[in-house]
């Protein structure tokens, strides 16, 4: 039997080398991400994992360019069938690098307006979620694009954390460069509820950069009173509409906003609260794919809220997909998305 040919062995020797010092950095940009990362008791493995998914999708890169001249040396030899499945496989990879490295990064503007009683514009963002996925450079993006805005105000529908480093004041310091007036509520990531019990030190984190947190508050917003719902998930939400049921309204009804995170919440508000909601939490499916979408939107609410604007007897909803990922560092066809909102 004639055996296959091998590689010459300095060659051989070459891969190994190359291979080794790509598994050692590979192995150290994890251990430098996990050692400063805020560890949840029972979420260890699941940490890691994560970190491995985020650093591992770089070699996304070599494998679709050598697809590529894969592909192109089988047409070149008239072997179409190989070809084909050649070029499928080349499209997966490219999806996918698209999906962790291009779309990820676009960060898209979308203007809407929804009223004109409050006299005001306000760019709306939700799910930061700052921590395995999210990081500095990400953030500051975010503030630079914001900052450029001509709104009056910045609202954030929570969820600012995902497994985030421990030392928070560091991790949120750049949003102290905001031009614009912030306000804001948590999320259930926030609340642990999924996630470490950050909620003392992300609220004292946000208040030192200026954020004006307004779970269960009302302010003035404009001609408007703003109101704030923290998280279903964690029971603030609902207590928070008690406590705001309790204080005598500074506006009609049609002059009320109220910001949360989870848009479940507009099926627990009492008539005749708010005429308007703005919400998060969705992610607008994060991932545009049939069925996946769909699966990935009823896990998240129980309205199956996407995105957009949402019609009720009684009050609007506007839910805005996020900026940020959570479970997977992709988005793929639902870019990260500012709401500057006309009120």
């Amino acid at each position: 039997m004639t055996r296959a040919p091998q590689a010459p062995r300095p060659l051989r020797r070459a891969a190994i080398v190359v291979l080794s010092a790509f598994a050692t950095l590979f192995v150290l940009l994890v251990w430098n991400d996990l050692r400063d990362t805020w560890v949840s008791s029972g979420y260890e493995k699941y940490i890691v994992a994560s970190l491995c998914v985020y650093w591992g999708m770089w070699a996304l890169w070599p494998m679709t360019a050598w697809l590529l001249w894969t592909a192109a040396s089988l047409f070149r030899q008239r072997r179409l069938w190989s070809g084909a499945i050649t070029g499928l496989a080349l499209s997966l990879f490219a999806a996918l690098t698209w999906a962790r490295f291009i779309e990820p990064n676009h960060l898209v503007v979308r203007e809407t307006t929804l009223a004109s009683q409050c006299g005001v514009r306000v760019a709306l963002v939700s799910d930061i979620h700052m921590g395995l996925f999210m990081r500095e450079a990400d953030l500051r993006r975010l503030i630079e694009r914001l900052n450029a805005l001509p709104v009056d105000a910045v609202l954030v529908a929570g969820d600012w954390t995902y497994q985030p480093p421990r030392d928070l004041n560091r991790t949120f310091a750049p949003w102290a460069q905001l031009k614009h007036p912030s306000f804001a509520v948590l999320g259930n990531h926030d609340e642990e509820m999924p996630g470490p019990p950050v909620t003392l030190a992300l609220r004292e984190a946000l208040i030192a950069t200026g954020v004006k947190l307004i779970d269960g508050e009302e302010i003035p917003l404009g001609h408007c009173a703003l109101m704030g719902a923290g998280d279903l998930y964690a029971g603030a939400a609902e207590t928070d509409i008690s406590h705001l049921r309790l204080d005598k309204p500074t506006q009609p009804v049609e002059r009320r906003v109220m910001l949360t995170h989870n848009p479940d919440v507009v099926t627990r508000l009492p008539a005749g609260m708010a005429s308007l909601v703005l919400a998060g939490h969705t992610h607008g499916g994060q991932m545009r794919v049939p069925y996946l979408t769909q699966r990935m939107l009823r896990r998240a609410t129980r309205g199956a809220f996407d995105q957009g604007l949402y019609t009720f007897p009684d009050v609007r909803m506007f839910i805005t997909p996020g900026v940020g990922f959570s479970i997977l560092p992709m988005r793929f066809l639902v870019p990260p998305t500012i709401d500057v909102l006309a009120l």
